[in-house]
């Protein structure tokens, strides 16, 4: 995002606990990376928080609304654990998988448990698990 002030830049560190699980913000120009060290405890408890604030569940158009306000503000946010990255969202981010699977392409899910999280996931990445495993079947069959 490009102000009258010039492009956003962030930088900083922060360590912190959410409900016993620790989480880690690491924020450098433009990119956010937060590691979390169990990130379907952590994406729950926002969740949770959200819901308490506004007393609603979030779900897809949530998602894609943050999603869109990160590209917005030319941020890339990335969710991660400590052993492997979960999602990117925000600028920069084109997902053909995250349009089927959360509502946007602004979000690539790397990880199921973000697909879990967004409400009705459950359902959704039953559905393509059984897409992709009716493909296998019809491509073996081919051979």
């Amino acid at each position: 995002m490009t102000g009258p002030h010039g492009p956003l830049n962030l930088t900083g560190e922060l360590s912190l606990e959410v409900d016993g699980v620790g989480v880690q913000v690491h924020a450098d120009g433009a990119d956010v990376r937060i590691v979390a060290e169990d990130v379907g405890d952590f994406v729950a408890r926002v969740r949770e928080a959200a819901t308490a604030r506004s007393g609603v569940a979030p779900g897809r158009r949530d998602l894609g609304g943050l999603a869109e306000a990160l590209a917005e503000a030319g941020i890339t946010a990335h969710l991660a654990s400590p052993t492997r990255p979960v999602a990117v969202a925000g600028a920069g981010v084109h997902s053909p998988a995250g349009g089927l699977l959360l509502g946007t392409r602004l979000v690539r899910p790397r990880a199921a448990v973000v697909v879990l999280a967004v409400g009705g996931g459950r359902r959704l990445l039953v559905a393509g698990a059984s897409v992709l495993a009716l493909g296998l079947v019809l491509a073996r069959r081919r051979r």
